[in-house]
């Protein structure tokens, strides 16, 4: 089962006048799952200078719900002039979540975290596009730039509890310097109009 990034976002598309400016790299204005408190801090996300080295993406959902690997993406598009110049979908790599659940609200009983990071070489593509930036601000062309992060795949671990599937988002860059929410429980039953178990496969 897909989860994409129209459900589960950590982006803002950013508009031609990013491009003379600073480019943040997520932000969830408008949806009804983003905490009003949480903008701020993303607001402050800026991709000409974050640190991809740092950025990490945190997932909770319910203990019977597991990402498979390479299940979780990083996807980038760049327009230019009202042409794709980039576009990147990037596999994120689970990590270790010992080394980081201090920054983490703490999950209830039923349910629990993953944390992902840009490989080195996907911080390098990241990199890249933001060369591409560098450039079309230099020959003053317009432009926009979306960062989401889509669950691509998933499987079940066991039986689905009744009632809600709630998805909580994490985000943490070297500017928020903590793990700042961005998409609030969302229902993964609002993206199924069947019985949800039966379009996942076992883990």
């Amino acid at each position: 089962m897909k989860f994409n990034p129209r459900t589960l976002p950590l982006s803002r598309k950013l508009t031609s006048a990013c491009l003379g400016g600073a480019t943040a790299l997520a932000l969830l204005a408008g949806c009804s799952h983003v905490p009003v408190m949480s903008i701020p801090a993303l607001a402050a996300i800026d991709f000409e200078t974050t640190q991809f080295s740092v950025l990490r993406a945190a997932i909770e959902m319910p203990a019977a719900l597991v990402p498979r690997i390479d299940g979780v993406r990083l996807n980038i598009r760049l327009t230019i002039e009202g042409a794709v110049a980039e576009e990147r979908s990037y596999a994120l790599i689970g990590q270790d979540l010992t080394l980081v659940q201090s920054d983490l609200p703490q999950a209830d009983g039923d349910r629990h975290t993953f944390v992902y990071a840009l490989s080195p070489d996907d911080q390098r593509g990241m990199d890249a596009i933001r060369r591409a930036i560098e450039v079309a601000k230099a020959n003053q062309q317009s432009g926009s730039l979306s960062v989401n992060v889509s669950v691509d795949e998933m499987c079940a671990a066991g039986s689905l509890p009744d009632g809600p599937l709630r998805v909580d988002v994490f985000l943490k860059t070297s500017e928020t310097n903590r793990f700042v929410r961005t998409l609030d429980g969302f229902d993964l039953r609002e993206i199924s109009i069947d019985g949800l178990g039966d379009e996942l496969p076992a883990c």
